[in-house]
């Protein structure tokens, strides 16, 4: 995931962290952290630093992610992101991560999901709709532009500049991810292979690879020849020939296609000499029997992505 620096607390205590769509909680680091092998290369959050902190009185939560997990307590505290004051924000100082977050350069994550994914057992907004309560932002919108190595979040508002051409909306599913319908996708070519089974598409900004079903995955790298499951959900694929593989085109909503080009999901090589290079898109069951799909960083660095909480709808622009 892509991450950036806020601040907690009064005085003013700085964290890098990451902008997730796919999770609804505000965490970072606590001076109280119980596993310290992993918490002694993050900056830590000291609660008894900031006069502006409130106690929830032995609140906690515990967070599960695709990858990792953390608990900690709870409190309200002011913050400060992108020149926007935050008060009294939900903030959990987490005190148990699991070894995920080992060398990781973020200390906590800035949840950008929707209500009903808050972990806490008393609900509390999470950090966008206290923007959009408090009123700091003129519109209850935010948009991500994402490239290899940074990218920009707008708060309130859309960067015209970001993108080309129109901006095409989809209808939010449900109140917890930022999930929309897949109609269709298809690697479009001579020989079209794909599905007409409908997909729920969950975009998520904390997650890096695109995250298909396993049928699909073994579907998509079928069609390029040499390609190898690496048995951990991810595949490789020969770097050469990339000018002779599909576009992989998803059809939203039965409106309109978002394309990626090969170069786009196929990503470095594997290693320093090696001619394989790991593809985007892994394969991976999310629950039970889900057919869901999840689209992350991969799929976020070709598209400015609009997220706009007042309509419930997501909003793709081709990035520039």
């Amino acid at each position: 995931g892509y991450y950036g620096t806020i601040s907690i607390g009064s005085p003013p205590q700085q964290f890098n962290v990451v902008f997730d769509t796919g999770s609804a909680d505000l965490w970072v680091v606590s001076s109280d952290c119980r596993t310290p092998n992993i918490c002694t290369n993050h900056r830590q959050f000291h609660t008894d630093r900031s006069t502006s902190y409130t106690d929830k009185e032995d609140e906690s939560i515990d967070v599960h992610y695709g990858t990792g997990h953390i608990s900690g307590r709870l409190g309200l505290d002011t913050v400060h992101v992108a020149g926007l004051t935050l008060r009294d924000q939900a903030v959990a100082d987490a005190s148990t991560l699991s070894r995920d977050f080992i060398g990781t350069p973020f200390d906590g994550i800035f949840g950008l999901g929707l209500p009903d994914l808050v972990s806490s057992k008393d609900f509390y907004l999470p950090p966008f709709y206290t923007m959009i309560e408090q009123r700091v932002v003129s519109d209850p919108v935010f948009a991500m532009y994402t490239r290899e190595d940074d990218g920009e979040i707008d708060f309130g508002g859309i960067d015209t500049g970001r993108y080309q051409g129109d901006l095409h909306y989809a209808d939010v599913q449900g109140n917890k991810y930022w999930a929309i319908e897949m109609s269709r996708w298809r690697l479009a070519g001579d020989k079209d292979i794909g599905s007409d089974a409908p997909r729920t598409v969950i975009v998520d900004s904390g997650t890096t690879l695109i995250i298909v079903t396993p049928t699909d995955a073994s579907l998509i790298h079928s069609a390029i020849p040499g390609s190898v499951n690496n048995g951990d959900s991810t595949w490789s694929v020969p770097c050469d020939g990339l000018d002779k593989l599909q576009p992989l085109v998803l059809t939203i909503d039965d409106q309109f296609d978002l394309v990626l080009q090969p170069k786009d999901y196929i990503l470095q090589p594997v290693g320093p000499s090696s001619s394989m290079c790991l593809s985007g898109i892994a394969g991976q069951q999310l629950n039970g029997n889900d057919e869901s799909w999840i689209l992350g960083d991969v799929f976020l660095r070709r598209f400015y992505t609009v997220f706009d909480v007042g309509n419930k709808r997501i909003g793709f622009g081709a990035s520039v």
